[in-house]
């Protein structure tokens, strides 16, 4: 459990049958996680409220493992749910006051941190619902849920993310074949020439033995 601000954050709850921490209270800003102790975390909204999403995510990378996976939900600020927000109401829902992050945004700041997003991830969107107070508006306009998955599917009023984290190991890079080719070729460039001069001299030897029998 992971609060936005460490004042806001409740007294943690223990089990102490078990002798084990059943939920953690901190400050989303610094994840109270060690560094790759986790195969899964979930964000719920919480880009949205956080001080610093860079920060946030990029302490998501660190406590996650090799192969592990992140889940992000948020709302869609390219939707009629972002016609709510600008009313700067704090009692209606979706509140305003927070900071919605483009699904197309998130993946590209994601994919910066080396998650990836194809290979067993995915991304969906859902709630075309405009969100009415009116249960009779809500009712009668059941309709886009189905209509908007169909025609308009990135206009839902929220989405859901999974991301895998991904680790690039350092791999050693040999000369390609070309290198190799020109290095055989200029050792055998300078055998030839130490051969060359062997003979010459071994030929200058003997000239010099032929003039003094002579």
């Amino acid at each position: 459990m992971v609060w936005p601000k460490s004042g806001q954050c409740p007294p943690a709850e223990n089990n102490d049958d078990a002798g084990t921490i059943s939920a953690v209270a901190g400050s989303a800003h610094d994840l109270p996680f060690l560094t790759e102790s986790l195969d899964l975390l979930v964000l719920p909204h919480t880009l949205e409220i956080a001080h610093d999403a860079h920060h946030l995510l990029r302490e998501a990378q660190r406590v996650l493992i090799p192969e592990g996976r992140i889940v992000i939900t948020g709302f869609n600020p390219i939707s009629p749910w972002a016609l709510r927000k600008a009313s700067r109401s704090v009692t209606r829902f979706p509140p305003s006051g927070h900071s919605w992050i483009s699904l197309p945004r998130l993946k590209d700041w994601l994919q910066l941190l080396n998650f990836d997003l194809g290979a067993g991830g995915a991304s969906a969107f859902g709630a075309y619902v405009p969100p009415f107070e009116s249960e009779r508006w809500l009712n009668r306009m059941q309709w886009m849920d189905p209509a908007g998955r169909r025609w308009w599917p990135m206009a839902g009023g929220v989405y859901f993310l999974m991301a895998v984290k991904r680790v690039h190991h350092m791999q050693l890079i040999g000369p390609s074949w070309r290198d190799r080719k020109a290095v055989t070729g200029a050792k055998a460039a300078t055998a030839s020439s130490v051969r060359l001069h062997r003979n010459d001299s071994l030929e200058h030897v003997a000239a010099s033995n032929e003039c003094r029998g002579g």
